[in-house]
């Protein structure tokens, strides 16, 4: 029995199953991309490129679900003793071998590399691969793949007006449909927005609602996403003076957090502006579903981020004629980010006022 099932394994293995137990390497998938293009081998170059982002996307959702797991989780201190600081010593070791036995087995588990060069990570977070992989694509006549491609990477790189006209040049193309082109890492949110939308003009109130409130969670837990990506982050200048040192990688870290609400631009300039837009879709359409006490709700919700909203404040008078006042509940989701932004926007001017005056104080004593 031992020897068929021997011969089983080995069978399988020999139709590639085993070949998936070896351990993949995003940096080498990565450079034998750039060597295909380079060697103008473009459907080895389109293999290799889309082998590297799919790989990313494993890396990244190790990476990240690791640190939400780990900041999630309440870690019992070995030493009861509460003396001076320590504690929050103890929290960061224990924090350390959570990160590192969750991600050593993540990987582990999708056989890949957990070691990736920074250059290689900082190519892949500006969408570099779409930009070899727009000209492998129109190399190998995949013209709509090609001008998909493009538009992706202009998304991420809009300053660049060489690919802006490459954009144009594909959208003119009798071989693409203009409609069909769209952004291949576009997140879930933004799709269910615009299905959001469409559905709100045309009066379906139910299906709006249902894209919108879709919408606005996927927004969130795509920001939790994007601000744990954070937690990666350059060398600092050094300090001989620890507080300092750690200061700085603080506002690194709070700087690189508020960046992540500039996904939403140009369209919008917060993630404060988003949720309410979306918000005030949502209770107009839970007006028509004849929701009241949820239109109640989203009105108390827009107005703890917008309180001086003058159509707002009025369409609350309006909800209080038909709902009583315990019905203006603010969604606690919604609480929350607000108080955590504004609460990082001050730790940031503090930080900020802080370095003014040692540069005002630097400047005195150099006069």
């Amino acid at each position: 029995m031992a020897t068929y099932l021997k011969l089983i394994i080995l069978f399988m293995c020999s139709i590639s199953m085993c070949s998936s137990l070896k351990f993949a390497s995003l940096d080498k998938t990565y450079d034998r991309g750039v060597k295909a293009y380079n060697q103008e081998r473009w459907s080895e170059c389109i293999v290799q490129f889309e082998e590297s982002l799919h790989l990313y996307k494993l890396y990244k959702s190790i990476i990240v679900n690791c640190r939400l797991k780990c900041k999630s989780h309440n870690f019992e201190p070995t030493i009861k003793e509460s003396m001076e600081d320590l504690h929050i010593f103890e929290m960061f070791f224990n924090m350390r071998d959570c990160l590192t036995k969750c991600q050593t087995q993540g990987f582990n588990d999708v056989h890949i590399y957990g070691n990736v060069s920074d250059s290689v990570i900082d190519n892949l977070q500006t969408k570099k691969p779409y930009e070899y992989l727009h000209i492998c694509y129109f190399q190998m006549y995949a013209l709509p793949k090609a001008a998909s491609a493009a538009y992706t990477y202009y998304l991420a790189n809009p300053h660049e007006e060489t690919m802006k006209n490459n954009v144009e040049y594909y959208v003119e193309q009798p071989e693409v449909d203009a409609k069909e082109v769209i952004d291949l890492e576009s997140e879930d949110y933004k799709v269910l927005y615009q299905l959001g939308l469409k559905a709100y003009q045309q009066k379906k109130w139910g299906e709006t609602v249902a894209n919108l409130e879709e919408s606005l969670t996927g927004y969130l837990t795509w920001e939790n996403t994007c601000r744990a990506e954070c937690e990666r982050q350059p060398e600092q200048e050094a300090s001989p003076e620890f507080a300092i040192t750690i200061s700085n990688y603080m506002a690194s870290l709070l700087i690189c957090r508020q960046k992540c609400q500039d996904e939403l631009k140009p369209q919008y300039e917060s993630g404060v502006q988003y949720l309410s837009d979306v918000l005030n879709y949502l209770q107009i359409s839970y007006y028509h579903l004849d929701r009241i006490q949820d239109a109640a709700k989203t009105v108390s919700s827009f107005l703890k981020l917008l309180p001086t909203d003058e159509d707002m404040l009025e369409n609350k008078l309006i909800y209080e004629s038909l709902v009583d006042k315990d019905s203006f509940v603010e969604r606690s989701d919604i609480a929350y980010y607000l108080k955590r932004d504004q609460y990082e926007k001050k730790l940031l001017n503090f930080f900020l006022q802080g370095n003014d005056n040692t540069d005002k104080t630097n400047t005195n004593e150099i006069i």
